[in-house]
């Protein structure tokens, strides 16, 4: 029997939204499904930053730059602070024709995307809740069920329910998030995890936060501790900032009070209390414990999953939005194999899970260390003053960092170790030179491998 859409997207943020504007530029037939009421913030943490790889993609989805700027701040720099040790900027290299980032503010940014669904005639959004799937006797998906908003409901959820509808279609994607209603439903297990060295986040939004230095333009300032703690600064406009509290999840004790704790940890920090001293907190607390990395199955009779609903993973590279996008530009190719008739209905969801792992895994995989790097392992001092010092400071290694943060490098490959040996050289060379009163480093060769 005909059904009246192609594929019902459960879920309207990025992952969603474009995918549904990939299958609107092929003229599918196309119903976006959110539960919530846009603009608004997800329900779990997000690292709130583009990078150039992600506005690449963008690009792709015609969606102008002026769209989402107008409510972000783009930034050309990053500061890495160390603890008490030391502060390093690094400036953009250009990647994918650009030379900064954004860090920008989920509720409007979401909103953006799901406007700019409006341009495709193909498809068709609604607010709705789904309740359950609906399956065919043989265990297929085939459709959701669900309701509509509240009569007259808005932010308060007053009012009455809408009545319980069922839609059908020959496929129902998950892009409802990491605690994904479809994926639950739909049985997908969980095929790759790592779970026993994760972070707990927390984060809000402040005004007034006091700039890094005086008259600096806004960036995006990581302070690290070196000691399973760091915090992560986003601009935001209208003097406001997203402050991001990133800690290994066995030292975090919120002993009932999460709000408390994020204001005591951060005012704890002597770097990080000189910035809050005259700022004040403007957002609820928003935190996520003990949060996991892993993928679930892709999909199976007609339900596939995409975003945060595959893969999942910690927020601190600011990655998610990425993979999200990147992954739909995949499902949307595979899905169209199949309405042109080239794959059978059971080689969709391999098809896709297997060229969604060759993209994302390798940064999967950097990310799951750079963790248990960076939260679960405390540095010997003399390591920070010498190795880590001449790593934060040396050009190459900033620009290979900010590439492989714009998917421009390898996540396997993007640190060689011919380019670990020529940063130590140029370390141990500009401290000699500091050791004998010489001016800032001249560095010995060409500097390549940038």
């Amino acid at each position: 029997m005909a059904t009246p859409y192609d594929v019902i997207i459960v879920g309207g943020r990025p992952a969603g939204a474009s995918l549904a504007a990939r299958l609107g530029q092929q003229g599918r037939r196309v119903l976006v499904l959110e539960r919530a009421e846009l603009p608004s913030l997800p329900n779990v943490p997000s690292c709130p930053t583009l990078h150039m790889g992600t506005l690449k993609l963008l690009d792709e989805l015609g969606i102008d730059e002026a769209a989402y700027g107008k409510d972000a701040v783009r930034f050309e720099q990053i500061a890495v602070q160390f603890g008490a040790w030391f502060t390093s900027r690094f400036s953009f290299p250009t990647v994918h024709g650009r030379t900064f980032g954004y860090s920008i503010e989920r509720a409007p940014f979401d909103l953006t995307l799901w406007e700019h669904l409006a341009r495709y005639p193909s498809v068709t959004r609604r607010r709705f809740t789904v309740t359950a799937l609906v399956k065919d006797a043989a265990g297929a998906v085939i459709g959701v069920q669900g309701h509509g908003p509240r009569s007259g409901e808005g932010e308060s959820g007053e009012g009455e329910r809408g009545e319980d509808e069922r839609i059908e279609a020959p496929w129902v994607v998950g892009a409802d998030g990491r605690f994904s209603f479809v994926a639950r439903e739909a049985g997908a297990k969980v095929v790759e995890e790592a779970a026993e060295k994760v972070s707990t986040v927390y984060f809000t939004e402040w005004e007034g936060l006091a700039p890094l230095a005086p008259g600096m333009a806004p960036l995006l300032h990581i302070y690290t501790t070196g000691r399973g703690l760091n915090v992560l600064m986003f601009p935001l406009p209208g003097n406001r900032t997203t402050l991001c509290l990133h800690q290994r999840a066995d030292r975090v004790d919120i002993q009932g009070d999460a709000e408390a704790y994020y204001e005591r940890t951060l005012r704890g920090i002597p770097a990080i209390a000189a910035r809050l001293q005259d700022a004040r907190r403007v957002g609820r607390v928003i935190g996520l414990k003990r949060v996991g990395n892993g993928y679930r199955e892709a999909g199976g009779r007609g339900w596939l999953l995409v975003g945060d609903a595959l893969h999942y993973k910690d927020p601190v590279d600011g990655q998610g939005i990425y993979d999200a996008l990147i992954e739909t530009r995949i499902l949307a190719e595979e899905l169209e194999r199949w309405f042109a008739g080239g794959v059978p209905v059971d080689a969709v969801a391999p098809a896709y899970e297997r060229r969604t792992r060759q993209t994302t895994h390798p940064m999967y995989r950097a990310t799951v260390k750079r963790i248990a790097d960076e939260l679960y392992t405390e540095p010997p001092v003399p390591i920070i003053r010498t190795l880590i010092r001449w790593m934060l400071h040396d050009p190459v290694y900033q620009a290979r960092f900010l590439r492989f943060l714009g998917r421009d490098l390898d996540p396997a490959t993007w640190m060689p170790p011919g380019v670990v040996a020529g940063i130590v050289a140029r370390g141990i060379w500009s401290d000699v030179r500091r050791l004998f009163g010489r001016p800032s480093p001249a560095i010995p060769g060409p500097v390549a491998g940038t």
